[in-house]
């Protein structure tokens, strides 16, 4: 991969936490990573010890790193060809791991869903030359829109692409999701998502909220960082045509929880612009907290995409497990070994990129072996 020989293929920033910890278990296990030199850094030196102890027959090194401790970020950039970060919220902890990747020749990947995090990055990096892949959004909840719209748009034949995103689960959250989302209202991301979402929107006539007789469901906009990662990589490729536009819905099985859902986020976006009911809402997820094993178990995903073009129809489905953080810890691990083992497929290899932008269908494959169902129906 890089040109650079360094200590490490992968360092997993963040591996003690609640994610970082099923990152670490999904990488250190996986028989693509057999031959992979892998390290873990985090700030608390007892938890990493304990954590790599689990895995004696691996026997990972471990490092001390702060994200406020600039030579602790430096050094393990220097270490590694490759960072997966953990710690979030990345608008308050991400911004100079970024940059010591870029001064390093250092990939990086992160599970942000933060609007403002990615914008400032792109904003402060993206004229500059450099040798890393910058990545951000690499969780299930980003990664299974970019892959299923390429997926959809592969089966079909007309210069005209419209690609509506279908998206159901059952899942949990997670201290550090958690925390994202509070900090994300909190400064103001969430309705900064909203106005750059209806603004890249194209369609005509465009409805929001409807009941769908084809799924029996009723279907919302859901307004998040997704529908810009999708628009640029369609600039990426000449399979989305030349007329190509998208929606996300999500889906809920009755008005009643619709009112729910609506009500619920109004309630906590107005507490949360206040410090005092913000800090409070902090403490109910505490981070490094997340759902039981027995609940991610149980958890589960279906993302449907219905392509329609000149006199044609596609429907394609992706299915699979917990969304939140079993599912996502393998996504974005797949795309560490992806550019880790297969870097000269890549179709990317520098730059700010989107997860497609970067591994294009090598993901679509990789996903598959990783046991997640793609279908036609």
């Amino acid at each position: 991969m890089n040109k650079l020989v360094k200590k490490y293929d992968i360092i997993i920033f963040g591996a003690t936490g609640f994610t970082g910890q099923l990152v670490t278990d999904y990488l250190l296990l996986h028989s693509d990573a057999k031959d992979l030199k892998i390290a873990l850094a985090g700030r608390n030196k007892e938890k990493l010890k304990n954590l790599a102890l689990k895995y004696n027959e691996v026997n990972p090194d471990t490092y001390i790193a702060d994200s406020f401790d600039e030579n602790s970020i430096d050094e393990i950039t220097k270490l590694t060809n490759l960072i997966i970060s953990l710690v979030g919220p990345y608008s308050l902890y991400g911004e100079y791991l970024v940059e010591s990747c870029i001064k390093n020749s250092t990939h990086y990947l992160d599970l942000t869903g933060e609007p403002n995090f990615v914008k400032k990055i792109r904003n402060k990096f993206s004229e500059s030359k450099f040798k890393s892949i910058i990545m951000h959004c690499c969780g299930l909840e980003s990664v299974i829109p970019d892959v299923g719209v390429l997926y959809a748009v592969k089966k079909m034949n007309s210069q005209k692409k419209d690609i509506s995103f279908f998206f159901k689960a059952n899942g949990s959250l997670s201290g550090g999701t958690w925390a994202s989302f509070i900090n994300a209202i909190y400064s103001n991301q969430i309705s900064e998502s909203i106005k750059i979402n209806v603004k890249k929107s194209i369609r005509k006539n465009n409805r929001k909220f409807y009941y769908s007789n084809e799924f029996r469901n009723w279907v919302f906009v859901f307004p998040d960082i997704d529908k810009q990662i999708i628009y640029r990589s369609s600039k990426s490729s000449d399979v989305y045509g030349k007329n190509f536009t998208f929606e996300k819905y999500m889906m809920v099985k009755n008005l009643k929880q619709f009112l729910v859902i609506i009500l619920s986020f109004s309630f906590i976006s107005i507490l949360a612009k206040f410090g005092i009911f913000k800090n409070w809402l902090l403490s109910l997820r505490p981070v490094g907290s997340g759902p039981s094993k027995n609940q991610i178990k149980k958890s589960w995903f279906k993302a449907i995409f219905v392509g329609r073009g000149n006199n044609e129809k596609v429907k394609v489905q992706l299915s699979g497990g917990d969304p939140g953080y079993g599912d996502t810890a393998k996504f974005i691990t797949e795309i560490a070994l992806c550019i880790t083992n297969q870097y000269e497929l890549l179709s990317k290899k520098e730059g700010i990129v989107t997860p497609v932008e970067c591994t294009g269908e090598l993901m679509i494959d990789r996903l598959k072996s990783a046991g997640i169902k793609f279908e036609k129906l």
